[in-house]
């Protein structure tokens, strides 16, 4: 449900009001669920969806059937934003890995928008620069640092997210997560369960110990915010929807 702060989204909350009026009669509110599919690979954008709270992944297939997590989405960015690209298909595909609520808006009437609004596009170029960064970011982690501080930062970052200390969180979706195996991730848990840092049972993952698993972090949960807060902002005159999609697209194929 929109607020007084124009949107729950920060996205949107950030666009000046002439500016959202162009997507407002459009929107409307939808619950994410948890395990939804929002987005298909391959298939064209028909929705735009501004998540109000919750955490949406984007997921690759690789050719021997692994699925990764490529890109991890909350209330600060936008689901299918390449639909201000005429005939643009999904790259990833984007699943509900924690509910909560959202804005919606039809391919079309986003498209509109975008074409008429530089304050939407400057806020899309800025959002597709953000996820270029930290996609950078992690894939210096995924080379550098152990599995462990990984899950450790991941854990933290979704904690964040979700605004919570608890959150279903399978063996296999934490191993989407960091692309490693199973067995990986259930030795780790183990031992973090050990060190009374989480709770881990049938699923359902509860951090106990938020400064133990900063201790047990890597850097990069710190350092992908600082990049991020130091970012400028800066306007950009060129139409959006006539750059080419698959520059829209580079974040989502980065591995994260």
């Amino acid at each position: 449900m929109l607020t007084s702060r124009q949107s729950p989204n920060d996205l949107l909350a950030a666009l000046p009001s002439q500016d959202f009026d162009l997507l407002r009669p459009h929107l409307r509110t939808m619950e994410l669920s948890f395990g939804q599919l929002l987005v298909e690979a391959g298939a064209p954008f028909k929705q735009v969806i501004f998540p109000h709270a919750g955490i949406v992944s984007t997921l690759a297939r690789l050719r021997r059937g692994e699925t990764v997590e490529v890109g991890v989405i909350g209330r600060d960015s936008v689901v299918g934003a390449g639909a201000a690209f005429y005939d643009a298909l999904a790259s990833t595909a984007a699943i509900v890995r924690y509910p909560g609520a959202a804005s919606v808006i039809d391919a079309g009437h986003f498209r509109a928008a975008v074409e008429l609004s530089p304050a939407l596009r400057n806020a899309l170029l800025h959002d597709q620069s953000v996820r270029v960064v930290r996609a950078e970011q992690t894939a210096a982690c995924n080379a550098a640092h152990a599995a462990e501080a990984r899950l450790c930062c991941r854990l933290l970052q979704s904690r964040e997210m979700a605004a919570s200390d608890s959150m279903l969180l399978s063996q296999e979706l934490m191993a989407q997560m960091l692309g490693v195996k199973r067995n990986t991730i259930s030795l780790i848990a183990h031992g973090l369960q050990q060190q009374g840092l989480i709770r881990y049972s049938r699923g359902r993952m509860s951090i106990v110990d938020v400064e133990g698993l900063n201790r047990r972090s890597c850097e990069c949960h710190t350092a992908d915010r600082l990049t991020v807060a130091q970012m400028p902002v800066r306007p950009c005159p060129a139409l959006l929807a006539q750059r080419p999609a698959q520059e829209f697209g580079l974040a989502q194929r980065s591995p994260s």
